[in-house]
């Protein structure tokens, strides 16, 4: 579960105050404060809080992740299927037809063979977000998109 954190930390004879994007405490236990912040555009102002940061989680036996934006072609792919997770767009039926056609990967091209794309695609790209089909996200979702279905899906938020 992540929440929202200041942390204030001693540096020299000033404080740091710092809102990093995720506190996330682990499963397991651990702690993990990430900051999503575009390490090209960062400012000496950014990477000095973000190296202090950095040390005061280490003192304190948590860890620190600086990541940059997301691959353009991923986030563009995760935005179009965000549009799908709705359970409106789910259908019983036609979703245990999709994942058995694809037991077996096949391009997305295929998913015309259950019937009408205006029917079918919306549910498809459903399953995709919920994790029961997958596909390599980092390249262009289209006709030759392989898919292939999940053993074991990993539900979506």
């Amino acid at each position: 579960m992540g929440r929202p954190v200041e942390l204030t930390w001693p540096e020299g004879k000033e404080q740091v105050e710092h809102v990093p994007d995720l506190l996330c405490r682990m499963l397991e236990g651990q702690v993990v404060v990430t900051d999503c912040h575009s390490v090209r555009g960062a400012n000496e102002k950014f990477r000095r809080k973000a190296a202090v940061t950095a040390a005061a989680c280490s003192q304190i036996g948590w860890d620190y992740r600086l990541v940059g934006e997301p691959d353009p072609v991923w986030a563009a792919n995760l935005r179009w299927l965000a549009g799908y997770r709705h359970p409106r767009f789910g259908d019983e039926h036609l979703e245990e037809v999709l994942v058995s056609l694809f037991a077996a990967a096949q391009p997305l091209s295929a998913a015309r063979q259950p019937g009408d794309p205006i029917r079918v695609r919306p549910v498809l790209f459903h399953l995709l977000w919920r994790g029961r089909l997958s596909a390599d996200l980092g390249l262009p979702l289209g006709e030759t998109t392989i898919l292939t279905a999940c053993a074991d899906p990993v539900e979506a938020a």
